[in-house]
């Protein structure tokens, strides 16, 4: 807990700080502590303790957890998969180890009552390991549309299974116990059959999400979800039983109402997956959902429902664990309790606003401006607004540490109070025990202090009356908490629209706008998105008025969104789709474009003009923003590469025959293009470039292309003579196409991405080799392929920086590509990887590179310091051969953008040798390689 409070306070500085917080909250907080009260669970249910030795294997696997935990991290944090995979096979471990520990236990206990409780702890932790090794499959960064498939898979068998399952049996004892009445053993059993269909759920709903299949997904969802409601139908008779009884002591407020909103959670999050998932059928993509879509519930399954139910049991559990008697748990129960009803309020409702604001749709809307009393629209919550929201949550969770620390130093200091003497200034009913005696007691009978009779039978000055200025104190209580997020949300609301005067392309603000009083009035805008075009693309909406858009993606070929500069979007549409975007009333002009990267620059903006209003141009003197977006990033070339990064073989591959095929995946990752700076690229199977391909002349070539990324692209082999109609058309996420050449043609051919703009997704690492040797070419020792390509990113603190599609990573920079500023310049994808691993040969043998200039601009002029070329071959033409009568020798293979050849050479002594880009500017941000050359 104190190592999350420290995360969440500097998570902006830190990595991948999503995922951290997360973890944080799942594998550190909710595991250990399932791990430890479940071992107290089982003993209490059992009626059973182990022996004091036994204590030291338990704590033994706290520490294989957190230990493995922390390994999880280490290796997640920089992107290094195999450490990832160290941790979580230590963490199964300790699952394995705990329900292995628990099975004895059940095998041991003589008649268990409770067993069924055990039982589902067991069947839960037995799928932590498979939840695991989804987990580390992810962080192997796999494309769309896996990636979607397994954070899906992942969600399901962790949160529902482990967490869900053993959160379910537990509530079934621990739920009668809080709220200090019973449970009846055949009402247990019978709701304790929901496990096992909740058990088969998971099963069933994770082999829908791998193999891709919403129906199967959905059944099985459906099945977790009706066997959930069955057990929780059981838990709302204990509770109404609980309401009827009357008591002369209050009940804990915090812990009943705690894990009463964090059930609730659970249920209203698998109804919204379960209709999310059954949309997403009729989608083009058939991955089931996207990694986008699964990440929306990451906030109502973590912070509604597992921080809610683990806080709420902790309350009651830590009191009545420590003991000290009556009077002691009376008092520490009531410091854990202190401020309940404004704490849950205040939290659940700032929750519902974190998960509404971006959900989008009319009923998510309609739902946010009812809790907000009319007050707020999800249209005006802007970054602002989420991060004073995000801070209130995060205050009110920090206020049960502060609660906790208060009650155990209060625990300890009644224990050494001596009692007050009866009828001498001792509170009414001071003596009456509160809470249940033991653990294992609550479910088979009443516990003391509460009588069950039926119904509160409210006489003479006690009963209702009594009751009444608790009821009020509740309701002030509710007031304040829900008044607090209000008032919170009304203040970040302000801060937004003042900031929404920020161009949030240029970060310079705009002219100050005085206020703009609402019409009432709404216009709405039916806008046409194709041919990297909004039609139409100026609004014109009368000052005052509410303006919606009914945004339609009629471009047949490709991805589009909508983007204001009020922080207002659309979200990604496929070619089909449509959205509504609210955004708001309108007061003055606002900017809008799409964000897929390179769009904006082909000129796909739109704007928002106001009619009578201020077109509130840009202040001319006003300050630019922190960072220019043609501010290079720095390189340091004489770092060593990441250890995540793979040294690119450069070596040519095998003779492929008289025929192949073969496929390129196209995805979407991170990818060090030099030491310390990563781009977020896109590729042909996951590498930038794209793999060497080989074809021999004559050779049929078939390439199997297919679309895991989450935009449209294409694929132009120059190879080829084919219409480029269609098979070089852009295909959509989800889709293939199959694209056949014949390699009549020797040389050394370019392949790339064709989709517009071609030169962003080209810069953004889609391009790479095809390799057809002519027909007459001699053998040679050695054999390299290196290709050239710049690279041009968006600096970080630049505007556009945050929108890269993987965290650290920095996104390819149109307005570079078109001021022809690349920062890098590299060979096969990587600035320094062969300085550090450098190409090797022998003296005396024949070494044949082979150079192809990638682009997407910039051309080649290839030298090897320290060798002169006696064979230099250039777009299917020999320009030098050994055997030339003028016995002529090269220094340099010229070539513009696209074009390929090789060189060849001989090597006389040995050493080390530099292949550069003698176009030196080049050479200096990257293009360079080093040969070492022994006897």
């Amino acid at each position: 807990m104190l190592a999350l409070i420290v995360v969440v306070l500097v998570h902006q500085w830190i990595p991948q700080a999503r995922w951290l917080l997360v973890h944080m909250v799942t594998l550190g907080l909710i595991t250990t502590s399932i791990m430890v009260w479940g071992q107290h669970f089982t003993e209490a249910l059992l009626k059973t303790r182990m022996a004091a030795e036994s204590r030291a294997r338990q704590v033994a696997r706290s520490y294989l957890l957190t230990t493995g935990v922390v390994v999880t991290i280490a290796g997640m944090l920089p992107g290094w998969p195999w450490l990832v995979l160290l941790g979580a096979v230590m963490v199964s471990a300790t699952l394995v180890w705990y329900a292995a520990s628990l099975g004895l236990q059940v095998k041991a206990a003589i008649a268990p009552r409770f067993e069924f409780t055990v039982k589902a702890y067991i069947g839960a932790a037995s799928l932590l390991p498979v939840g695991a090794g989804i987990g580390v499959a992810l962080a192997f960064g796999p494309g769309e549309p896996w990636q979607g498939r397994l954070l899906l898979a992942h969600q399901v068998v962790n949160v529902l299974g482990f967490v869900g399952i053993t959160v379910s049996g537990t509530l079934l004892t621990l739920w009668p116990t809080v709220l200090r009445t019973r449970i009846e053993l055949p009402l247990a059993r019978r709701a304790a059959a929901g496990l096992l269909g909740m058990f088969g759920g998971v099963l069933g709903a994770v082999a829908g999400a791998l193999v891709g299949s919403t129906l199967l997904g959905v059944s099985f969802l459906g099945v977790y979800l009706v066997s959930f409601l069955w057990l929780a139908a059981a838990l709302v008779r204990v509770a109404v039983r609980s309401a009827r009884q009357e008591r002369q002591v209050p009940l804990p407020r915090f812990p009943m109402l705690s894990i009463a909103a964090g059930v609730l959670w659970f249920a209203l999050t698998l109804l919204a997956l379960l209709a999310t998932w059954w949309r997403s059928g009729g989608e083009l993509l058939p991955s089931s959902l996207l990694a986008a879509d699964i990440q929306q519930f990451t906030v109502p399954f973590v912070a509604g429902f597992l921080l809610q139910v683990l806080l709420g049991a902790m309350s009651y559990l830590l009191p009545v664990t420590m003991g000290g008697g009556p009077r002691v748990l009376k008092a520490s129960l009531a410091i854990m309790s202190r401020f309940a009803v404004p704490r849950v309020a205040a939290y659940n409702l700032a929750v519902a606003l974190l998960v509404l604001a971006p959900a989008g749709g009319a009923g998510a809307d309609a739902l946010f401006s009812a809790l907000t009393l009319g007050t707020a629209r999800a249209a005006d919550f802007g970054s602002l607004s989420r991060v004073l929201v995000a801070l209130l949550s995060f205050a009110v969770l920090v206020c049960f540490v502060v609660l906790m620390i208060l009650m155990v130093r209060s625990s300890l200091r009644l224990r050494h109070e001596p009692l007050p003497t009866p009828g001498i200034g001792a509170p009414t009913g001071g003596a009456v025990p509160v809470g249940p005696p033991t653990t294992g007691s609550a479910p088979t009978g009443a516990s003391a202090g509460s009588v069950p009779v039926g119904r509160s039978s409210a006489t003479g000055s006690g009963g209702a009356a009594a009751a009444r200025p608790v009821d009020r104190r509740a309701l002030t209580g509710a007031l304040i908490g829900l008044g607090s997020v209000l008032g919170v949300t009304a203040l970040g609301g302000s801060l937004d629209r003042r900031d929404a005067a920020v161009d949030a392309e240029t970060g310079t603000p705009r002219a100050p706008q005085g206020p703009v009083a609402p019409t009432g009035e709404t216009t709405t805008i039916a806008v046409s998105m194709a041919e990297m075009r909004f039609t139409p693309d100026v609004l014109e909406v009368p000052a005052g008025n509410s303006l919606v858009i009914e945004l339609h993606n009629d471009d047949e070929h490709d991805v589009h969104d909508l983007v204001l500069a009020s922080g207002v979007g659309s979200g990604r549409l496929l070619p089909g789709e449509t959205a509504t975007v609210d955004a708001g009333v309108i007061g003055h002009d606002v900017d809008g474009w799409c964000s897929i990267v390179g769009h904006r620059a082909m000129g796909m903006v739109l704007q928002v003009t106001v009619i009578g209003g201020s077109s509130s141009p840009g202040d001319a003197g006003a300050p630019a923003a922190a960072v220019d977006d043609l501010t290079r990033v720095p390189l340091d070339l004489q770092a060593f590469s990441g250890a995540e990064h793979a040294v690119c073989d450069a070596r040519l591959p095998e003779s492929s025959g008289a025929a192949q095929r073969l496929t390129l995946e196209i995805t979407e990752v991170a990818a060090e293009i030099a030491p310390g700076v990563v781009m977020d690229a896109m590729t042909f199977g996951g590498t930038v470039p794209g793999p060497v391909i080989r074809s021999e002349l004559g050779a049929g070539l078939t390439v199997d292309l297919v679309n895991r990324g989450s935009m449209g692209h294409s694929l132009d082999l120059h190879a080829g003579r084919v219409s480029p109609d269609g098979v070089m058309r852009t295909i959509l996420p989800g889709e293939s196409l199959e694209y056949a050449i014949t390699t009549d043609h020797a040389g050394a051919w370019l392949y790339h991405c064709a989709t517009m703009p071609m030169s962003v997704h080209m810069a953004a690492g889609m391009m790479g080799a095809l390799i057809v040797p002519p027909s007459d070419l001699a053998a040679a020792d050695r054999e390299y392929v290196l290709v050239q390509s710049e690279h041009y990113l968006v600096p970080p603190g630049a505007p556009g920086a945050e929108a890269a599609m993987h965290e650290g990573a920095l996104p390819v920079s149109s307005a570079k590509i078109a001021a022809e500023r690349p920062d890098a310049t590299v060979f096969n994808g990587h600035a320094t990887q062969y300085v550090q691993e450098p190409l090797v040969a022998k003296v005396g043998e024949r070494v044949r590179l082979w150079v192809v200039a990638g682009g997407p601009s910039r051309g080649i002029s290839f030298h090897v310091v320290g060798a002169v070329f006696d064979t230099v071959f250039a777009e299917g033409e020999y320009l030098l051969r050994p055997d030339s009568e003028t016995a002529g020798g090269s220094q340099v293979l010229d070539l513009s953008a696209a074009q390929g050849g090789f060189v060849e050479m001989v090597f006389e002594e040995p050493g080390t040798y530099t292949a550069v880009n003698h176009s030196v500017v080049e050479m200096e941000r990257g293009a360079r390689a080093l040969i070492r050359v022994s006897a």
